[in-house]
């Protein structure tokens, strides 16, 4: 018994400690983030990302902008002619979509780049986004996709989690795959704001501890979802973000 309790604290201590303590010595007290302070670099990724979600939630996610724009697209489509105009409008429901998509992209990636190439002055790939070390990963990733799957199978049949999926059904193929793959780059455009821009503006300062401060907005972002998701949300955002690091 005592040799299996050694076991698991062994265990424990590999996979929940060790990683926090690995980040710490690679990032903690380090001066810089490019061309900023440690301070400096925490107070514009801070400032940033609370812009970005403010503009989300008041702009990118508002139903009468994203209406708005899918009209004027449309319209703009209409310069070209008659037949292009009523193909526009046939498919009005998924410009109105995509406009929710281009802004996700908009407040995610692009501005984050602008301020990251122009007050950081570093290159992109320096927030987390070269893949180094995901084939060691690999396995992990795998582990984590097991509970993942079941979960996501399981509440996949409750009527909670089936009312808002999926978002948009397409009229035919093209569309339905324009949407979709919108949507994946939705996610990637996601995964870089959060454990990209936001852990390597604070990895500096706060070291490890940046994984919990980006965990609190991106639990946030899974308000009104059901109970069960926005729960989970905490769990991945803790475990890809010392995943990232």
């Amino acid at each position: 018994a005592s040799e299996g309790l050694h076991a698991v604290l062994r265990l424990w201590h590999r996979a929940a400690v060790a990683p926090w303590d690995r980040v710490d010595a690679t990032f903690k007290h380090q001066s810089h983030v490019g061309a900023l302070t440690a301070r400096q670099a925490a107070l514009v990724t801070v400032a940033t990302a609370c812009a970005m979600l403010v503009a989300l939630r008041y702009v990118v996610m508002d139903s009468e902008v994203q209406s708005q724009l899918g009209r004027a697209f449309v319209e703009l489509v209409g310069i070209l002619g008659a037949a292009p105009h009523a193909w526009a409008l046939r498919n009005e429901s998924l410009w109105v979509h995509l406009t929710w998509i281009t802004g996700c992209i908009a407040v995610y990636v692009a501005v984050p780049v602008v301020v990251w190439t122009a007050l950081f002055r570093l290159p992109v790939r320096e927030a987390f986004l070269v893949p180094e070390g995901y084939l060691r990963h690999l396995p992990v990733y795998a582990l984590l996709f097991l509970p993942v799957g079941l979960v996501v199978a399981v509440a996949a049949r409750q009527p909670a989690v089936q009312l808002p999926n999926p978002f948009y059904t397409g009229r035919a193929l093209w569309d339905q795959l324009a949407w979709e793959i919108g949507y994946g780059l939705q996610f990637l455009a996601l995964e870089f704001f959060f454990r990209g821009f936001i852990l390597r503006g604070l990895s500096a300062e706060m070291g490890a501890s940046a994984v919990l401060a980006m965990a609190m907005p991106y639990c946030m972002l899974h308000y009104g979802k059901p109970l069960p998701e926005c729960v989970g949300s905490v769990v991945a955002g803790v475990v890809l973000g010392l995943l990232a690091m």
